[in-house]
């Protein structure tokens, strides 16, 4: 597990700032850089984790805070985020405007489940713990995100021209992860002002301290099933699928 101490993400958003106030055009906006070496009609074959983060209620909060002020909001939030997926050795694959689909494919299976999972945990921590009371002091909304994962064989080609190259991911993972983040809508609260689901194969991957706590209670719940999608790692169906709970404060 790796031990990324939240003032590090503190910085990240500090130096951003002042990045921002020095050149507020040029400087204040952190699109995500392809990173692999694919070249341009290249492809890819990988089992990875892939996870999907999305921005709730992004097009109602824009026509509510104005362009300006919006740009501001989602930009401060998507470079900590980003910056996050780096650390946990992802490779932001798609950018959508309002948020992000991720894959994890270095290192074991169980160390590509636990990074996309502690990436997403991570992500969590940094909006709940510094992001959102930035924004209050700023008079902004708060954010809430909805995160997907899922594990499995994906694709990945490089299209375009070299100066303006996009990458194609496709694979069921790929399919699932957005499933999933959109499973979150019928989930009825958020918790560190995110939601976390995740599918059975990135469960099967996990070692048992990753979704236990102390007492041995799982960390994680069954949200149901999705028929039209079969496990990757045993091929049962219909597929189950999992919100993770372990950010979840006990009743005193």
């Amino acid at each position: 597990m790796k031990a990324l101490h939240i003032n590090h993400y503190k910085t990240i958003m500090e130096q951003f700032l002042e990045k921002r106030r020095k050149h507020p055009e040029e400087s204040g906006r952190k699109v995500p850089v392809e990173t692999n070496q694919l070249a341009t009609g290249g492809i890819r074959n990988v089992d990875a984790a892939v996870l999907v983060i999305d921005v709730a209620n992004s097009k109602q909060i824009m026509s509510q805070l104005g362009e300006g002020k919006y740009i501001e909001w989602l930009g401060l939030a998507l470079h900590c985020f980003f910056h996050c997926v780096d650390d946990f050795d992802g490779n932001i694959d798609k950018y959508t405007g309002d948020g992000a689909m991720v894959s994890f494919s270095l290192g074991s299976r169980g160390e590509r489940c636990q990074n996309s999972l502690e990436c997403a945990l991570k992500i969590s921590e940094i909006l709940n713990k510094i992001l959102n009371p930035y924004y209050l002091k700023r008079n902004y909304y708060e954010m809430n995100i909805r995160i997907g994962i899922d594990f499995g064989p994906i694709k990945t080609e490089k299209i375009g021209k070299k100066s303006k190259s996009q990458l194609i991911i496709t694979g069921s993972p790929a399919n699932s992860a957005k499933i999933l983040e959109e499973k979150g809508k019928d989930l009825k609260n958020f918790y560190q002002d995110s939601k976390i689901c995740f599918g059975y194969d990135i469960l099967y991957n996990l070692s048992e301290s990753d979704i236990t706590n102390s007492k041995g209670s799982n960390l994680y719940r069954s949200i149901g099933s999705l028929s039209n999608l079969t496990s990757y790692m045993d091929k049962s169906k219909p597929y189950k699928i999992y919100e993770y709970t372990g950010r979840y404060y006990p009743k005193k």
